[in-house]
């Protein structure tokens, strides 16, 4: 059953990649997984409960966070998020999927609670390693540190939110607007370790 379900969903993503969540079917999500419509049906009630699958099997990867120890490590981390925004891929189709989950998620409360249980994750990752690395670097103020934290999480979710809207990232302020608030949290400029 396991394995069938991973056929399921690895089909889905495909699908839901090359055609977007909207456009996508049952039957062809059937197709590409080489099962019949009946056999998709046995483990997944709709589409959404696809998704919805998928979305909670998503790797949360918040360890770059979690292992980074230095005020340069975090820059070099923001920066390459940063980046990453600006060069979406070359289809643009995940760009769209991502903007049809957010519609769906304002809908649908199951796929709410995963997307925002794993930004949660996301977050707290990345406010815990600010306020590591400024401990490190002797800074005092934590309310300080966490406004530190909480403006380098609204520079990733703004670079993120332009790209999937389509608009200029303008990553060239965003990476200098990190820099100026990893340097306000170390205390003296950094220079990026990767």
């Amino acid at each position: 059953m396991a394995s069938v379900r991973k056929q399921i969903l690895d089909a889905a993503r495909v699908v839901f990649e090359r055609k977007g969540v909207a456009d996508a079917s049952m039957a062809e999500i059937s197709t590409q997984a080489g099962l019949s419509i009946g056999t998709i049906y046995v483990h997944f009630r709709a589409k959404e409960d696809v998704l919805l699958q998928l979305i909670e099997a998503a790797d949360v990867n918040a360890s770059p966070f979690q292992q980074c120890t230095s005020a340069g490590e975090l820059l070099g981390l923001v920066e390459s998020l940063l980046k990453a925004q600006e060069r979406p891929d070359a289809s643009n189709q995940t760009a769209r999927t991502a903007l049809e989950v957010a519609a769906i998620t304002r809908r649908n409360p199951e796929v709410q609670a995963v997307v925002t249980r794993n930004f949660k994750s996301l977050r707290r990752a990345l406010l815990e390693a600010v306020v590591r690395i400024g401990q490190a670097s002797g800074h005092a103020d934590d309310s300080e540190t966490l406004a530190i934290g909480e403006s380098m999480l609204a520079l990733l979710v703004a670079a993120q939110a332009q790209m999937l809207i389509g608009v200029p990232t303008n990553a060239e302020a965003k990476l200098k607007a990190a820099r100026l608030l990893i340097k306000l949290l170390h205390g003296a400029p950094v220079r990026v370790k990767r």
